[in-house]
């Protein structure tokens, strides 16, 4: 079947009523069915625990085996109920505004939604603030199986990992200990797939050697005509000598980039979506208090303490997450909080692997996960030039033969015969490689119609429409 339109219901299904969010209609929000909201232990003492959202699906016409998909927002350290409320939950904010509104492409039409709050100290969660690649990977490990373990009825549904971002390096390494952990489980976790948006892959991309000198942003920047020919083709004579170096005229190509899309003259260049709102306001919380933005910068998460992410949008995430009376109704423990909620952690002391994901991926596709990786080709900050670039080396590398050579896909338009273009699609052996036309980084929030087309079509084998 194809999903275009879909119907919703509540599902009813019996799971832990003790995390059970009760009486949220009288905090305005347009949603009548199940919504969980707990925690999930993730050390024997409980000193670590993880904070979780999960909506049941919603659609009619599935069945009760419909999938799991665990969601993650990237960073490092950022949280993902951004995702739950501004990108695929059921309901979702108005943007720039603490309304929220029916989504009508929530991903709950085609699965269960379980949103995790990672690594510990991100959102609600809490415990030891240093963390890395490897230790959050195992801690994600533990708060799935304790998923499973509160949702028994859901233990051996398909289940599905995705996100975005700094998720393209969460998932692949979540997904590998649950290979592992399959090999000596009695009770295995049933992981069929991986999607991932935007995501840092390749140690060429996220990694901190990359920062100092992010040549896929470069590539991308000049394929928009957003630096002049001038200082490309400086950029592209330096692109090997400059790459993980702090030599200073690698420095000043970097600062010449800022200075030419105007990143310190503040003229509010979006790097989530170039071609996006970029909200400037300050963030106002409950209580009335404001938080002032981040100096733009190339890297969005480089920024100053206090401050939230330049352009992004998470005003109604912090009026709501600072509202007592609502973190009360959404089961959270404040006794055990050492601040209040952010979109992005500011205590978090994280660890990268400087080989990032990439090395993994021959294995995951031997295995016989399904992979699907999607890009919005106008994101600045993980730009699609960088996973192409990755792409290209894996099917080389390891012989991956073309199943479907590049083309076009549509979502359907208003009236029949005004369908429009969505993006391409070209599939390899054992994965699919999306773009979604005019979205950025969040991919969900920019072209919500496109993603839940796009996911349902993968998770059900079916060719996206052209």
């Amino acid at each position: 079947m194809n999903l275009y339109l879909f119907l919703s219901v509540a599902v009813i299904f019996c799971f832990p009523t003790e995390d059970l969010v009760k009486d949220y209609a009288k905090f305005n929000i347009p949603y009548t069915g199940q919504w969980f909201s707990g925690y999930l232990r993730i050390n024997d003492d409980g000193s670590k625990q993880f904070h979780y959202f999960m909506f049941p699906q919603q659609n009619k016409n599935l069945t009760d085996e419909s999938p799991v998909i665990l969601w993650l927002n990237g960073g490092p350290g950022c949280s993902s109920l951004y995702g739950a409320l501004n990108e695929n939950g059921p309901f979702v904010f108005n943007l720039g505004t603490n309304d929220l509104r029916v989504n009508s492409y929530s991903w709950t039409n085609t699965a269960h939604m379980f949103y995790l709050e990672s690594p510990a100290t991100v959102g609600f969660s809490y415990g030891d603030e240093h963390t890395s690649d490897a230790s959050s990977a195992k801690d994600n490990l533990q708060a799935v199986i304790q998923f499973f373990n509160k949702f028994p009825e859901l233990s051996t549904h398909q289940f599905y990992i995705s996100g975005e971002s700094y998720a393209g390096t969460y998932i692949p390494l979540l997904a590998n200990e649950i290979i592992e952990y399959n090999k000596i489980a009695t009770k295995r976790i049933n992981l069929i797939g991986l999607m991932i948006g935007n995501g840092c892959t390749d140690y060429t991309e996220c990694t901190i050697e990359a920062k100092r000198f992010p040549i896929h942003k470069f590539e991308f920047m000049h394929s928009h005509h957003l630096i002049s020919e001038k200082l490309w083709e400086e950029i592209d004579a330096q692109r090997d000598n400059c790459f993980n170096s702090t030599a200073q005229y690698c420095k000043d190509l970097y600062a010449k980039t800022q200075e030419e899309i105007n990143l310190n003259y503040e003229f509010y260049y979006n790097p989530y979506n170039i071609y996006g709102k970029c909200y400037q306001m300050p963030i106002t919380k409950f209580n009335g208090e404001t938080i002032q933005r981040s100096k733009m910068t190339l890297d969005p998460f480089d920024r100053q303490p206090g401050t939230v992410p330049s352009c992004s949008e998470a005003q109604g995430l912090f009026y709501y997450f600072t509202n007592p009376e609502f973190l009360k109704a959404i089961n959270i423990d404040t006794s055990k909080l050492t601040k209040e909620w952010e979109d992005c952690s500011s205590t978090i002391k994280y660890t990268k692997d400087p080989r990032a994901t990439y090395y993994l991926y021959p294995k995951l596709i031997k295995t016989g996960l399904k992979i699907l990786k999607f890009s919005g080709d106008v994101d600045g900050v993980v730009p699609i030039t960088g996973t192409f670039f990755w792409l290209n080396n894996l099917q080389n590398e390891i012989g991956l033969h073309t199943i479907e050579p590049w083309r076009s896909w549509t979502i359907p338009g208003n009236k029949s015969g005004e369908d429009q273009n969505a993006g391409n699609v070209w599939i390899l052996d054992g994965l699919w490689f999306v773009t979604i036309r005019n979205a950025g980084h969040m991919v969900p929030m920019d072209q919500p119609m496109a993603a839940l087309i796009m996911i349902n079509n993968f998770i059900y084998d079916i060719p996206l429409p052209n």
